[in-house]
């Protein structure tokens, strides 16, 4: 079974709200899964995109918006502000699940009184409100045990047919895959032949064997799995497979 990567998403300033944070970190390590914790996150990559990465490959998302002070805007009444960046990675998650039009387990545990901004506001996430931490750990305990997070028998067969193509495969078809994701923003997209063979080539290049020999070998053993598909416009990653793709090699990219 792959491991799930579940992006936890809290405010940090306090010792209340990180120290809740670590116990949601220590529920989720608990069932076997893996907490995207960014103040965890050690890469030589910059912090923003190592978010980004981890918002674009998990497999659920939890926000817990605690109070962070009081704002006043002209003609209403004062009211307690959360964090904006917690509420701002919750609008990229709304993003990334309406571009891939599929639901992707979340929660957003609201302290009671906070005000909703942005995406928040108008989003169908069904916030729960909480008054103390217990009441979020309570909650997130149920809901990793729940049908959200129970291994849904066509993914988990989906799972190992995709571990059974990749195994065996070398450094030259992981790079294959990897050029032509770089072209590909969404699942269905594909890029001209000549514009991947030209960076996997430039990539390549003095490197052991001739590149051409390199491609075709590369081409034909990721063709002949089903890993990518061809159509009229060039290549493109197969869509079914578009989603554990990048979460292997993401993940191959953290043990080089």
């Amino acid at each position: 079974m792959v491991e799930r990567l579940i992006f936890v998403s809290y405010g940090v300033l306090t010792e209340d709200g990180r120290s809740l944070g670590a116990e949601v970190a220590r529920l989720i390590r608990e069932r076997n899964m893996r907490p995207f914790i960014a103040q965890e996150v050690h890469s030589s990559n910059d912090l923003n995109s190592n978010v980004f990465d981890g918002i674009g490959g998990c497999d659920a998302f939890l926000g817990i918006l605690h109070k962070r002070g009081t704002v006043t805007f002209r003609d209403h009444t004062p009211s307690e502000r959360s964090s904006v960046w917690i509420q701002q990675e919750f609008a990229i998650f709304c993003y990334r699940a309406f571009v891939e039009k599929r639901a992707i387990p979340m929660r957003i545990y609201v302290e009671r009184g906070l005000r909703r901004e942005g995406v928040m506001e108008i989003a169908m996430a069904n916030p729960i409100e909480f008054e103390s931490n217990d009441e979020v750990l309570k909650d997130v305990a149920e809901c990793l045990a729940g049908p959200d997070f129970r291994e849904h028998p066509v993914l988990a067969r989906r799972e190992e047919m995709f571990r059974r193509r990749v195994e065996g495969i070398g450094a030259d078809e992981w790079l294959l895959l990897e050029v032509v994701a770089a072209h590909c923003v969404q699942p269905g997209n594909y890029v001209a032949y000549r514009l991947v063979e030209d960076d996997f080539g430039s990539l390549v290049e003095g490197d052991g064997p001739s590149a051409n020999a390199r491609w075709n070998h590369a081409y034909g053993l990721l063709l002949d799995r089903g890993l990518i598909a061809t159509d009229p416009s060039g290549i493109g990653i197969s869509p079914q497979w578009w989603t554990l793709v990048l979460r292997a090699s993401r993940r191959r990219g953290e043990s080089l």
